[in-house]
Formats: structure tokens, C-alpha cells, sequence
């Protein structure tokens, strides 16, 4: 089950960037045939989604770049010729900078800070993946606290992403209560972000090498009463939306991707798992040891959000056995030197919503070239198949349980 996520053109040579079996890999592109999803990342800085469909009685309606239901600047265009969704186009064009292009003679610091601010809800996924390729590339060791410590930031940062796209998917469904309870949550995540962190989303914590010396114990006990508390109260309140029939039935069969769609699509993360596939990165990650990996069968937006609701619980017991195992050990507060030399390689993390892959070559100590692997491009290709026959008010569902980002997407 190999999914191509990125295509690499470094020095007149084209690779291909392989996910298969939660591993992610490198290969000459020569020796493969085209998967079904080359065109969709080849022009990856184009419109994503369906080909526009025209007709006497078809009409393109025009969703963005800046309305109440859009939170980020990007364009929806739906063709529809009434409720029913002919086709959809996607353009994430409004948040590109082209940081790529801007990070090649950038020293390993600033481009980094780079990495950081591609997408603020997935920073700490970012900044990680970057430093786990300039560390695979020079062979830097990371000391088990500063692993644990990383760890703790990757889930809490899955935390407060799940947490939000279900309070989005409650919001949508009208579930006021439900929503105002999520928020709360969402709130607290933040501010336990802040705890540990110092930033409330996790900014400049990475270094490459390990964390920034600003953890204290005496903060591991606020975090693991904060933690219980959420956890307390998540689980009364996702046990009460399962019982609400109007919440589930605009969830259940909306947005719905398929098993083979979603591996052609080259999905990963939580909409993979909700359609059908076990796979994890964190699996054969060496940072973690073992993981509970929840799948669903069914590919819809109830999916999405029950796999997603049990990674909250998951997420929860790895971030309170890895501040329980940091409490016994000694925090380094100096981050190892290394020799910056010239060479090539990869990262990849698990992010909240899919692999985050970033190719880097170094020479003198300056990025020469970048690829960046983000897993909202994907996404919104599958939120525009999956839209495909659904009607107008499936939109919001469909698209929030999906947990994408336009700056992730444009890079």
C-alpha cells in the first residue's frame, strides 16, 4: 500500500517521497510508474479539486476568500445547478509564500523559524520534522529527556487540533451546549501549552538537537491536574454527543472518502484511519514506544470524528506517561554541538491531521534546497471528491472533519 506524497526535483534528478506501512522513503522516480495522484502533487500550487463543470442551468458559487464560514483566506468554488454539488476547486493561493524558495540560503536557525510559520496550528509538527532531517543528516543524538520532552509537545499539539475540530463539527451541527463545553477545552489546551512551553502553540520550543531550556518539574503536576480534568471532562461530553441522533445523523454518511479513494488520494493521519486503513507513523517512530492506533471502517464524517475523539484520550495517557517518566530523569539544559557539513536527508512526523515530511540538502551550513511534504494538500483534494453529490449544508461537515489548513496546503 505505497502512497506517493511528494515529488522531488533536486539536481535534474526527480524522486519520489513514499509513504507505505507508516515508513516514509526516498526513491528514484524511474523506477516507477505514476501513481494515480502525481498530477494532483505535481501541480500542487494550482487549483485542487474536481475539473469545473459548465451547463446552461450550472452555476459557480463562489466561497471566499474571506467569509464567516472560512477561518483562513482561500477560495471554495462550488458548481452546483441547486443544492446538489456538481464539482468543487479549491484555491489555497491566497496563503502562499513560497517558503521553500525562501528558506535556500537561509542559515539552520532561520530557516527553522521558517518551518515554524508555515502553519500555526501545526508549528511544532513543522519545526520537528525540519529538525529530525538536519539531525538524520548530521547523525545528532537526542538525549531521552529532550526526546520525552518532544513527545509531550507533538501530543499536546494534537490535543488542542482535535479538540478544535470537533468543537467545529459540534458548532456546525448547532449543538450550542456541546460547543460552548468544547471551547473550554480547547482554552484549557492552550493554556497548558503555555505551561509547558511558554508559547500557547508550542513556538520556539524545537531546537535542532532537542527543546529550549524552559521546562521546571514544578510544572508537571499543574500539567497532569490540568490533563485529568480535560480528560474528565471530555469523556462525559463525547459520551453525551453519541447520544444525540440530530448531532450523529449530520455526521453519519456525509463526506463520505472510501478505502481505495483515500489511498489514491494519498490521505494520511486520522482521515486515513477513519477509512479503513491502520496506519500511524508514531508506530515505527523510536520516540515512541508502543501506540494504540483506532480505526473506522466507514470513511464518513462520523468517522473522522470518532477516530479523532479516541486519539484525545490516546494523546492524553502518552503526555502524562512520558511527564511521569521526566520526573525521574535529569533534563539536560545543554543541547549537544554538532559539525554543520554538507549532505542530504529527511524528517517526518506524524502530524495532527497526516505526515508532515520535510527534504532538506545543506551545503555550508546554508538550506540549498527544500521539499516540503504537508498533509492538507490531501485533504482538501478529498474534501473536494468527497463534496461531489452532497448538498449544500453537508459542506461544513465534510470540510471541518477533515482538520486541513490553507497555509499548510500552500506553503
Amino acid at each position: 500500500m505505497k502512497k506517493l506524497l511528494g515529488i522531488i526535483n533536486y539536481k535534474n534528478e526527480e524522486l519520489f517521497i513514499f509513504q507505505e506501512n507508516g515508513t516514509v522513503s526516498i526513491l528514484n522516480a524511474k523506477n516507477y510508474v505514476k501513481p494515480k495522484n502525481y498530477t494532483l502533487i505535481k501541480n500542487r500550487n494550482l487549483i485542487i479539486g474536481n475539473s469545473k463543470i459548465n451547463g446552461e442551468t450550472v452555476f459557480n458559487f463562489r466561497y471566499g476568500p474571506v467569509t464567516g464560514g472560512v477561518a483562513e483566506a482561500g477560495i471554495y468554488n462550488i458548481h452546483t445547478s441547486g443544492e446538489r454539488i456538481l464539482s468543487v476547486e479549491i484555491d489555497v493561493t491566497f496563503k502562499r509564500r513560497n517558503i521553500e524558495n525562501k528558506m535556500i540560503n537561509k542559515n539552520l536557525s532561520e530557516a527553522l523559524n521558517m518551518a515554524e510559520s508555515v502553519c500555526g496550528n501545526f508549528a511544532f509538527s513543522h519545526s520537528l520534522a525540519f529538525c529530525k532531517a538536519v539531525e538524520n543528516i548530521f547523525n545528532i543524538k537526542i538525549s531521552e529527556s529532550h526526546r520525552l520532552l518532544r513527545v509531550v509537545a507533538l501530543e499536546l499539539e494534537r490535543l488542542y487540533n482535535h479538540i478544535y475540530v470537533i468543537t467545529e463539527l459540534a458548532k456546525g451541527a448547532a449543538q450550542k451546549v456541546l460547543t460552548s463545553h468544547l471551547q473550554y477545552l480547547f482554552e484549557e489546551c492552550l493554556r497548558i501549552n503555555e505551561l509547558f512551553s511558554g508559547s500557547r502553540h508550542l513556538l520556539s520550543f524545537n531546537r535542532i538537537g532537542g527543546v529550549k531550556n524552559s521546562f521546571e518539574k514544578t510544572k508537571i503536576e499543574k500539567i497532569l491536574i490540568k490533563l485529568n480534568e480535560i480528560e474528565k471532562r471530555f469523556s462525559l461530553l463525547y459520551k453525551k454527543s453519541l447520544e444525540s441522533g440530530n448531532y450523529l445523523d449530520r455526521l453519519h454518511n456525509t463526506g463520505i472518502v472510501s478505502t481505495n479513494m483515500a489511498i489514491e488520494i494519498g490521505l494520511t493521519g486520522p482521515s486515513l484511519r477513519a477509512s479503513g486503513v491502520r496506519e500511524d507513523l508514531r508506530e515505527f517512530d523510536n520516540y515512541y514506544n508502543s501506540i494504540d492506533i483506532p480505526v473506522k471502517e466507514e470513511g464518513d464524517s462520523l468517522s473522522r470524528m470518532e477516530v479523532r475523539a479516541e486519539e484525545i484520550f490516546i494523546s492524553i495517557n502518552l503526555i502524562k506517561e512520558c511527564l511521569e517518566k521526566i520526573l525521574n530523569l535529569k533534563v539536560e539544559k545543554d543541547i549537544p554541538q554538532f559539525n554543520i557539513e554538507n549532505g542530504k536527508g529527511y524528517g517526518a512526523v506524524e502530524s495532527p491531521s497526516g505526515t508532515l515530511c520535510y527534504f532538506l540538502s545543506i551545503i555550508n551550513g546554508k538550506i540549498d534546497f527544500s521539499y516540503i511534504v504537508t498533509p492538507s494538500l490531501f485533504g482538501f483534494k478529498a474534501i473536494a471528491d468527497s463534496l461531489v453529490n452532497q448538498i449544500f449544508t453537508d459542506f461544513v461537515f465534510t470540510v471541518e472533519s477533515f482538520g486541513v489548513n490553507f497555509a499548510d496546503a500552500a506553503r
